[in-house]
């Protein structure tokens, strides 16, 4: 019997096909938004008017010396976000 944790493999316990949260990205990473979590409907309309929506790809550029704002560069310019707000956005690595 296959495990549960999308990684192939029998008993593994790595999970290989983990979607990372805003707050967990690095400098370098690139990945693509896949939609919105639940989260304060307002702020999702103010990614949204920012470009932020399903499909556009992002690359992290940048992440503060206390982990706080992370910038990225986005369509063609570079934003920075907060991490907890910016958690509402469902990623994929690319």
């Amino acid at each position: 019997m296959g495990c549960n944790c999308g990684c192939g493999g029998s008993g593994s316990t790595k999970k290989w096909n983990v979607e990372p949260k805003f707050s967990e990205l690095k400098k370098g990473d690139k990945v693509e938004i896949v939609g919105y979590n639940d989260g304060d409907a307002h702020y999702k309309s103010k990614l949204l008017s920012m470009g932020l929506v399903r499909g556009v790809t992002m690359e992290v550029m940048q992440v503060a010396p206390l982990g706080d704002p992370i910038e990225v560069s986005v369509l063609s310019y570079r934003l920075s976000l907060r991490r907890a707000e910016a958690n509402v956005l469902k990623l994929r690595r690319v």
